[in-house]
Order: C-alpha cells, then sequence, then structure tokens
C-alpha cells in the first residue's frame, strides 16, 4: 500500500466527504422533526446513490463521464455562488468546474489515464482527449473572466493559482486539495451561514452520516479488493463518491434547497 495514494484518498473521505452529510441536516429542516418525512428521504436519498452504482457496475465509462459532467456543473454552480447575480453566470461556472478536472487531467495525463483504467476497468483516453480539445477554449474564458470587473479578475486568478497547484501537484494531491480544502470549505461555510446558528443535533446528524458514508466506501474496497489494494480503494472512493455525488447536486444544485432555506428563515 503506497501512502502517496492512500493518504490523498483518506482526505477526501475523511475530510471532503462529510460536506455531503450537511444534506441530512437540510432534510431534517425541512422535515420539520416529523420522523417519516426524514426516513422518506434517507431512503430516496440512498436509492439514488444505489442507482448511479448499478449504473456504474453495468457502464462504466458511462458512468465516469456522467459523473466528471456533474462534478463540473457542481464545482462551477459552488464558486459562482457568492457571484450568481452576475451575467453569464453559464460561461463562469464552466470555467471554475472543469478547471480541477481538465488541469489534472492534461498536466498528468498518463496518470490520470491510469486512474481512469482503474475506475472503468477499460481504456478511457477519448474522455482525455476531449479535456485536451476544451483546454484552449478555457483558456480564453479565463483571460476573457479577468477583464469582467472585480469579482472576475478575483475568479481568474484564484483560477490561475490553482491551475499552477494543481499542474505541480499529483493527481491524487491535486484533487484532495481541491475537493477538501476548496469546495468542501466552502459549502461548509454556505451552509454554517445559512443555518447559524448550528444546534447540536446538526453536528450529530452530520457525524452520523459521515461515518455510515465512510464506512460504505471503505466496506466497497474491501468488496472490491484485489492484488492491488490501491487500486480497490481508488474504486471505491472514487464510485461511492460518484454515488453520493449524484443525489448531492439534486438537492443543492436542482432542487436549490440552501436558496429555499434561506427564502424559509428571512423574517416576514
Amino acid at each position: 500500500m503506497s501512502w502517496q495514494t492512500t493518504v490523498p484518498l483518506l482526505l477526501i473521505l475523511l475530510a471532503g466527504l462529510p460536506h455531503g452529510a450537511t444534506d441530512g441536516v437540510i432534510a431534517q429542516y425541512f422535515a420539520a422533526k416529523r420522523l417519516l418525512s426524514f426516513t422518506l428521504f434517507i431512503i430516496l436519498y440512498s436509492a439514488i446513490a444505489a442507482l448511479a452504482c448499478i449504473i456504474w457496475y453495468l457502464a462504466p465509462f458511462a458512468g465516469l463521464v456522467i459523473f466528471v459532467a456533474f462534478s463540473i456543473s457542481h464545482f462551477g454552480m459552488m464558486d459562482t455562488s457568492e457571484s450568481a447575480h452576475l451575467p453569464y453566470r453559464a460561461i463562469r461556472i464552466f470555467a471554475h468546474g472543469v478547471m480541477p478536472i481538465l488541469v489534472i487531467a492534461t498536466a498528468h495525463s498518463k496518470e490520470t489515464a491510469e486512474i481512469f483504467l482503474i475506475l472503468t476497468q477499460d481504456d478511457a483516453s477519448e474522455l482525455i482527449y476531449l479535456l485536451k480539445i476544451a483546454t484552449p477554449i478555457w483558456a480564453l474564458i479565463v483571460s476573457w473572466l479577468f477583464f469582467q470587473g472585480v469579482l472576475g479578475r478575483r475568479a481568474a486568478v484564484e483560477i490561475g493559482i490553482l491551475t499552477i497547484i494543481l499542474t505541480l501537484l499529483p493527481p491524487l494531491w491535486g484533487f484532495a486539495l481541491y475537493f477538501c480544502g476548496i469546495h468542501s470549505l466552502r459549502h461548509f461555510r454556505k451552509v454554517i451561514r445559512v443555518f447559524q446558528p448550528l444546534k447540536k443535533q446538526f453536528y450529530w446528524i452530520i457525524f452520523a452520516i459521515s461515518i455510515f458514508s465512510i464506512t460504505f466506501v471503505l466496506t466497497m474496497a474491501y468488496w472490491l479488493t484485489d492484488a492491488n489494494f490501491n487500486n480497490s480503494l481508488i474504486r471505491a472512493t472514487f464510485i461511492g463518491l460518484a454515488a453520493l455525488t449524484i443525489p448531492h447536486i439534486l438537492l443543492i444544485d436542482c432542487f436549490k434547497a440552501l436558496h429555499r432555506v434561506t427564502k424559509h428563515r428571512e423574517p416576514t
């Protein structure tokens, strides 16, 4: 077992995955202490996650493409949430959201191809090729973003700094840095701001769901174990992450749960 693989994956599990556990806090808020409503939410959430696992099992490449596409949209939505009022948000979502995946895949194409091979058990070079084709377009958009006022300039500088860092770091370390230090942290801050002050039960909900999610991924790693445990841990982490990402995105980006909570909590 290589620590260069294990440590960033554990960071993703322990420091990144729990941000999705805040979905339980949102569910508890809307359920308003109705146990049946909260239970139905957990069942539906788990069913969607299970469906994502089944899709990945039956069609691994399609599962990877869906995961990448959803992640790009979700990362971009979160990174532009503070500037959602500005025009051309769809373009800015793409510039932010595709950055971690595109930079890692193009700067470390060989290592990324190996990771994709582990995830799909097949050649996924077409996906890396597509990301490479998109790179010049993305670079032009980031350059354009620099001239779109103070917030645009700040965003372009952030993207530029992260691009350099992700180029220098190994792929798993780079993704762990972005996922834990940027995306998850921003989500936690937003949830805390919306639900301030947080009640003790919210912390317990986050803790309980985090433990369940991490146990689910580690169990999957054990179930997928072959001659190389590192490969099994990579598969389990990203397939588990993909499975939990789909219902998380449906709740946060499609249902706009945090926005609805904010509106509901506003004094009338």
